[in-house]
């Protein structure tokens, strides 16, 4: 069984988002730090991108429209935060290897279960398509 995916399930709420935030040990990303690759960021903070689990992808301070919330936690792993299906979210606390998970940056249709993935635990994904809902498609590796 891989261990390098972890979902979080939960009904999609403010407070849950906050909680994860409490979880991970993050604060907000300061202006400082904007534009920044994750990977390049202190442990410890959270922020917003497009494209989350990419390489060398910004993170900016304010949540856009369908831009993901993205953790950097206090022990320096890497989360991509969205809403998945009841269905992706059991596979996604299984840690069930090569399952298709769309994660949407916000609750979209029967995508309504907030999830925290480690990025370590996704396959790497060749681009994002840009359809409704601005989902991240990816395996779990």
């Amino acid at each position: 069984m891989s261990t390098h995916s972890s979902a979080t399930p939960a009904q999609a709420s403010p407070d849950n988002i906050e909680q994860l935030r409490i979880l991970h040990g993050v604060r907000p990303l300061q202006p400082e730090e904007e534009g920044s690759a994750t990977a390049r960021l202190p442990a410890g903070v959270y922020g917003y991108s497009y494209a989350p689990g990419q390489p060398e992808t910004p993170v900016f301070a304010k949540k856009d429209y369908h831009s993901f919330e993205v953790h950097k936690a206090a022990d320096g792993t890497e989360y991509a935060i969205g809403f998945v299906t009841p269905e992706e979210a059991s596979q996604l606390a299984a840690a069930k290897e090569g399952a298709a998970i769309q994660l949407f940056p916000d609750p979209w249709e029967g995508s309504r279960f907030l999830v925290s993935v480690r990025v370590s635990g996704i396959a790497a994904t060749k681009r994002m398509p840009r359809e409704a809902g601005n989902p991240f498609p990816f395996t779990i590796a």
